[in-house]
């Protein structure tokens, strides 16, 4: 029989373990944030005019050059601190079998040589996507705000957007050691809270004032307030060692078992986000302002939806990691082959959801812009998903720092680029859409499954 005793005590285990699950405090974590889809994104596009909208939008791609870098500095970096989690002493790329060191317990010397070194890079990371992103905000910009009346507000929310970015890039340094230390769930937790108010905020701000201005200022400061978080977050875990390491200092050695995986990463995913962010870009000097705005935001959705189904994936990356450094194979296959099978069904449910629900829900709140035409979005659905099976068979080699088909993935960015500004608008929104995913498919064909299948013995 079941007493009432048993039921609660059944409940409560339950909840401790979606409370310490990093797959579901990810969910979670993506989840809030989709709220924007529900909240906050209809009152940008009912707010804002079409000129408004459209570089609302191009804002999150401008800083795409420093978003790559900084994203596998700390995907590298992440899997190191992983490693040295595991008791490894030699942090490098691991291309083949590898003894466990030190029975698995933390090597805090080695963390601390590769937590200096990772400030370091993030400081001159950060100066450096403000100067790109300058000049790709000059090219960008301009034709969407010729003739335009506000244009002040839009370059000076501009401004906002890369001081602040600025600022983030050059302390990401805490969320890499703490997601390197495997406090998945505790950053996500503490990331809901503030998706939360950020979506409050941002719909109250929209609510209240149709100012772009201001809506950039309110939702740059909570970001900001995030980076406060996750330093005091370091200085609770592993009674605060990482807290008391040095934060700036450079260690060759170091940089050398990074360099690698950094710059063919960083590579690699140049031709990743390169190939939709740097056509996206190009293709503002060529659409009309629908156009434009209509493509940047079914992008920025299909963009969103791949996010939230990578969460079962992404999120047992630093475990995926650490058994990797410990030889683990028949373990490491089975949790790699269940979640990136999870994370494929949940991109292809999400892309026909968007499908049916984005239009309805536009219409319905009488948007300023229109969605683009069903075929048009199935299309890209289609090419995102075989873009992210490929990149998911990639990952089983990146979760041990080793990186193929870097340049592959640079060419086809480059061919998709030239093959836009080539075509310019012949096709309308079909053109950004075919340019961006076709050179990388075709490129890459089936070869990342062969290789996921020789590390994996599958």
């Amino acid at each position: 029989m079941f007493s009432l005793s048993n039921i609660l005590s059944g409940i409560s285990k339950n909840l401790r373990w979606l409370w310490n699950s990093p797959t579901f405090t990810t969910w979670g974590n993506y989840g809030i944030q989709s709220l924007r889809l529900l909240l906050v994104t209809p009152l940008i596009l009912t707010r804002f005019d079409e000129t408004e909208i459209a570089a609302w939008y191009l804002f999150a791609s401008l800083n795409f050059f420093g978003t790559i870098i900084s994203q596998r500095l700390g995907l590298t970096f992440t899997r190191m601190f992983a490693f040295a989690m595991g008791g490894a002493s030699n942090l490098a790329p691991i291309k083949g079998a590898r003894k466990q060191e030190n029975e698995g317990q933390p090597n805090w010397k080695a963390f601390e040589r590769a937590y200096g070194t990772v400030g370091s890079l993030n400081f001159g990371i950060a100066w450096l996507n403000v100067l790109i992103a300058l000049g790709m905000g000059w090219f960008g910009l301009n034709n969407l705000l010729d003739g335009y009346e506000a244009k002040a507000t839009i370059w000076l929310s501009f401004a906002v957007m890369q001081a602040t970015a600025l600022i983030g890039f050059i302390y990401q340094r805490y969320s890499i050691a703490l997601v390197g230390m495997n406090y998945v769930a505790l950053s996500n937790r503490w990331d809901i809270i503030f998706s939360l108010l950020s979506v409050i905020a941002g719909s109250l701000t929209l609510y209240l004032s149709d100012n772009l201005l201001v809506l950039v200022g309110v939702m740059q400061s909570l970001s900001l307030l995030g980076l406060v978080r996750a330093w005091l977050l370091l200085r609770f875990v592993e009674e605060g060692r990482v807290a008391r390491m040095k934060s700036y200092t450079f260690d060759r050695e170091v940089f050398g078992w990074a360099w690698e995986p950094t710059w063919k990463g960083f590579v690699g995913q140049f031709g990743q986000m390169g190939s939709l962010q740097l056509t996206a870009i190009i293709y503002t000097a060529y659409g009309t302002k629908g156009e434009v705005a209509s493509y940047l935001f079914a992008l920025r959705m299909i963009q969103t939806i791949s996010q939230i189904s990578q969460a079962p994936f992404s999120a047992m990356q630093p475990q995926m990691s650490r058994l990797r450094s410990l030889g683990q194979t028949g373990e490491l296959r089975s949790l790699i082959l269940e979640r990136a099978s999870f994370t494929l069904g949940l991109t292809l449910l999400g892309i026909l959801a968007g499908g049916l629900l984005f239009p309805f829900a536009m219409n319905f709140i009488e948007s300023s812009i229109s969605f683009v035409s069903t075929s048009a979005w199935f299309l890209l659905g289609a090419l995102t998903l075989l873009m992210r099976f490929n990149i998911l068979c990639c990952a089983v080699s990146a979760i041990g720092n080793e990186m193929v088909f870097y340049w592959d993935m640079a060419l086809a960015a480059v061919i998709s680029a030239g093959a836009l500004l080539m075509l310019s608008n012949s096709w309308g929104v079909f053109t950004p859409i075919l340019t961006s995913t076709i050179p990388l498919i075709l490129i890459l064909n089936f070869r990342p499954v062969f290789k996921a299948r020789s590390i994996l013995s599958v």
